[in-house]
């Protein structure tokens, strides 16, 4: 399934979507339009060690996870709703349970800690855990 497929079914926030390949965490805008927010289940999934400059190739070189090849690393934003709606899903304790953004502000980047929700800048010379998410196009918000 594409990123431009409408979805209208939606499972509880925290849940696993088995036909999405991960578990829901909810709605959010991207360029004005609603998409459902899937992230790869598990830590399993979690890429280790990762600079922010090979964020993006780090989850592009996962290739297909749970039957789709679609997967990004994730917003600021998304990593939010992540540890709002499913933080079990998350390394929650010490230095692993920071995880990098793709996003920036000013050339600094972004990274969530899952042990208490902050979201700082954190320098480029750290390296952190990254995971896959992915979204669809909602059929309303």
């Amino acid at each position: 399934m594409s990123t431009t497929e409408t979805i209208s079914r939606a499972p509880d926030l925290g849940q696993v979507w088995p036909e999405q390949g991960g578990v829901y965490i909810g709605k959010r805008l991207i360029d004005g339009v609603a998409h459902h927010i899937i992230v790869a289940t598990g830590i399993e999934s979690d890429i280790e060690k990762v600079e922010f400059k090979n964020v993006d190739k780090a989850v592009a070189d996962v290739g297909e996870i749970n039957g789709h090849a679609d997967w990004r690393a994730p917003e600021q934003e998304d990593l939010m709703l992540a540890y709002i709606n499913a933080p079990e899903q998350f390394v929650r304790e010490g230095w692993d349970s920071i995880y990098w953004s793709r996003s920036e502000h000013h050339d600094w980047p972004w990274a969530v800690g899952f042990d208490y929700g902050r979201v700082s800048i954190s320098s480029l010379i750290y390296a952190f855990r990254v995971r896959p998410f992915r979204s669809i196009v909602a059929s309303s918000i």
